[in-house]
């Protein structure tokens, strides 16, 4: 097999606590293969960029784990309290890119 690689990003995922009653924690997970990768791509790992944007509220990114198989992190968003002067629920863009290879 010739040797392949590939970008893959940005991938740009939303999450929005809008009209939720609970706080919401997310599981993502990237592997290569899902986005065109042959099977036993392997990331690049010191290719790996990941920023994010809070619009509102309280969200962040957390237990970002990076490896050669895939990307796993979970986005964490807080819902808005139910008082007259509670807190806005919270918002949230993370964008992930990251290089592939084969061989």
């Amino acid at each position: 097999m010739a040797y392949q690689s590939g970008t893959v990003g940005p991938l740009n995922y939303n999450q929005d606590n809008s009209g939720v009653k609970t706080d919401t924690t997310t599981d993502i997970q990237y592997l290569p293969q899902q986005f065109g990768a042959p099977d036993g791509a392997q990331i690049i790992t010191g290719t790996v960029n990941q920023g994010y944007t809070v619009s509102r509220g309280t969200a962040y990114v957390e237990n970002l784990v990076i490896q050669e198989g895939g990307i796993t992190f979970q986005v964490y968003t807080q819902a808005a309290d139910d008082g007259i002067f509670g807190h806005h629920s919270g918002a949230i863009t993370v964008n992930t890119s990251f290089q592939w290879y084969a061989e």
